[in-house]
């Protein structure tokens, strides 16, 4: 199972996803305070194709204690993650490393790119983004 949402967040190459926080533009610096909420995703891009989702079935919780969940329709894992610069670092239980990558934060909407150490061990798997 745990393949199948890797293969899914996989396919995901930049998304935008809402969430109340502060807002950076060029040089982006989170803070826990900028990221702690729930991350809808609420658009994905993949192959220079837009792809649209329904507000709740792609979601990503970040909490304050440092541990966050990833909800992908009926499919769910958690883990913890730590910030560095603009990047926040997930650590699944499996282990699996997730990086989301923010590449813009204006108001409660961000840009992230997304993806995972099992690029690393499988070269098949298409590179991506969340």
């Amino acid at each position: 199972m745990m393949k199948k949402i890797i293969v899914f967040m996989l396919v995901l190459l930049s998304s935008t996803l809402c969430l109340s926080s502060c807002s950076k533009d060029d040089d982006i610096n989170l803070s826990k305070e900028s990221v702690i909420g729930t991350w809808d995703v609420t658009w994905a891009e993949m192959d220079g194709e837009s792809l649209d989702v329904p507000a709740g079935y792609v979601y990503i919780t970040l909490n304050n204690d440092g541990s966050y969940k990833v909800v992908m329709f009926s499919d769910r894992y958690s883990g913890t993650y730590k910030i560095e610069g603009n990047t926040v670092i997930g650590t699944t239980l499996d282990p699996i490393t997730e990086y989301f990558k923010f590449t813009k934060l204006e108001g409660d909407n961000a840009e992230i790119d997304y993806s995972n150490s099992e690029e690393e061990i499988n070269e098949d798997t298409p590179s991506a983004g969340l």
